[in-house]
């Protein structure tokens, strides 16, 4: 059995909060007295959010983990990329080469961002927890450590209208 692992306090109350990179920026590394390393990893997070708005890649970031939380130096920033069944059957070559070296356990795609790509399936499709896992990583998102919900998920929203519809090809 490991360690406990003790979480800071959250910066967001509990549940998905939609915004954009500013908002964050205002969140996580704006209010603290010493951000030299949340100003990094904030500037990491914007390469790795310009690197999927570049690819034309429609997804959800969820922006997790000790950046949004009190802890004054995160290690990293915890990012999960949602992708809807319809994004992830149409991505051109260049799409999925950048979602597979995001994926990619051996590599790390952009230093101080520990990113994954998921696509997730409504229930009644063929893939619906294809794999048997009763809840996808990106599920596990806004829970402290010991399993409660506790802590608020930044969302940023990548190929929507500012009225928040999707932009569909």
């Amino acid at each position: 059995m490991g360690a406990f692992k003790y979480d800071e306090p959250p910066l967001l109350a509990p549940g998905r909060h939609f915004m954009t990179l500013s908002a964050l920026e205002r969140i996580c590394v704006l209010p603290f007295a010493a951000p030299e390393m949340r100003r990094r990893l904030f500037q990491q997070l914007c390469i790795f959010v310009k690197c999927f708005d570049a690819a034309g890649i429609r997804c959800e970031m969820l922006i997790n983990g000790s950046f949004l939380t009190s802890k004054p130096d995160p290690k990293d920033v915890d990012v999960a990329i949602i992708l809807d069944p319809d994004v992830t059957e149409l991505l051109t070559v260049e799409q999925e080469l950048l979602v597979d070296a995001v994926n990619d356990d051996m590599n790390i795609f952009i230093d101080g961002v520990d990113g994954f790509v998921e696509t997730v399936f409504p229930i009644g499709h063929s893939s619906f927890r294809a794999d048997g896992n009763e809840m996808l990583w990106s599920e596990q998102y806004g829970r402290q450590h010991d399993g409660a919900w506790l802590k608020g998920v930044a969302v940023l929203r990548l190929g929507e209208t500012d009225v928040g519809l999707r932009i569909r090809r």
